[in-house]
């Protein structure tokens, strides 16, 4: 059996959408996976074993010229490679009209989710499957739930495994234990003050862990110089493929993370874990992974360099624990 999986976007929601692939791997050893993500986020798929090939897709860059002759001979091969597959099921758990598009392209009949289940509606029209799991249900056992009732098997699922690997090469040829910080994330009302960053950083300092920091733009870069600056042995990581950053958040004792991408990753690795929620509910959006994580704060609730300090003397201390 060939299956297709998509989820294309964003970073954090194709991380809790990997235990999804160990579920398949799990019920159906012999099915040969594969999955679409934008080519922005295609290293990601790749961190979990079994996910054999990853179609990227550009709609990020596509949108931006739609009528130009070159975007669209890129779509017709994306298309054509597709078609060429033959896959035997094909699961949109994006829902997004772009993900339904890219869904009719397979040339099968496609899964996804119900006219009220879905984030845009219209694409709902698209699949000849329909699958009845709203949102509430939280993104990680929505998907797993989504993967189990259209390839007709059973999981826990309150019980997500991630079973995830990170091979590449660390940014930064690290000596001794340190910590990692991702500071940045993609909306201003996400971010802790830099203050709080620093006193955090410079308590991990005297505990023989000093933060490593990633980012991924200019101004992500700046933010992080500035805190590097005020944190004695804190570095500044260069920037790298996602893959080489998994390895390299994959080396550290503590994760501690902002609503980003980079945090969920870290969680997913099974690392402990710190995430500090300013805006986000965490009733419905916070850390899961294979090791232990703690989520913080919530919306208009933003936690303590004291807290977050405690929370990481928690996960260190966990054992595997999951909080």
């Amino acid at each position: 059996m060939k299956i297709l999986i998509i989820k294309s976007s964003s970073m954090g929601d194709i991380i809790h959408a990997l235990p999804v692939a160990r579920d398949i791997a799990e019920h159906l050893p012999e099915a040969e996976l594969h999955w679409v993500a934008e080519e922005s986020f295609r290293d990601i798929p790749t961190l979990a074993p079994n996910v054999k090939k990853v179609h990227a897709t550009a709609f990020r860059r596509w949108r931006k010229n739609f009528l130009s002759g070159a975007v669209r001979s890129e779509m017709a091969r994306v298309k054509a490679e597709l078609a060429a597959e033959r896959y035997d099921v094909v699961l949109d758990i994006q829902g997004l009209m772009r993900t339904a598009l890219v869904a009719r392209w397979t040339g099968v009949p496609s899964t996804g989710y119900t006219w009220g289940t879905i984030r845009e509606p219209l694409a709902s029209l698209a699949y000849a499957h329909k699958l009845d799991l709203p949102e509430t249900l939280g993104a990680v056992k929505r998907y797993r739930m989504a993967a189990a009732e259209a390839l007709d098997y059973e999981i826990d699922p309150d019980r997500p495994v991630f079973g995830l690997r990170a091979e590449g090469e660390p940014p930064l040829a690290l000596e001794g234990r340190s910590s990692a910080f991702a500071v940045n994330t993609s909306r201003d009302e996400k971010l802790w003050p830099e203050a709080n960053w620093v006193a955090l950083g410079r308590r991990l300092v005297e505990d023989g862990m000093p933060p490593v920091l990633y980012w991924g733009s200019a101004e992500e870069k700046s933010r992080c110089e500035r805190i590097a600056a005020e944190i004695p042995s804190a570095r500044v990581a260069p920037r790298a493929p996602l893959a080489n950053v998994a390895s390299g958040l994959a080396k550290a004792e503590v994760v501690v993370g902002v609503d980003t991408g980079l945090a969920h990753l870290a969680a997913a690795l099974g690392r402990p874990s710190v995430g500090i929620f300013v805006s986000t509910p965490t009733s419905t959006l916070r850390l899961v992974g294979d090791g232990p994580v703690c989520s913080l704060g919530g919306v208009g609730c933003m936690p303590t360099v004291h807290e977050v300090y405690e929370a990481i003397l928690r996960v260190r201390g966990m054992k595997g624990e999951r909080e």
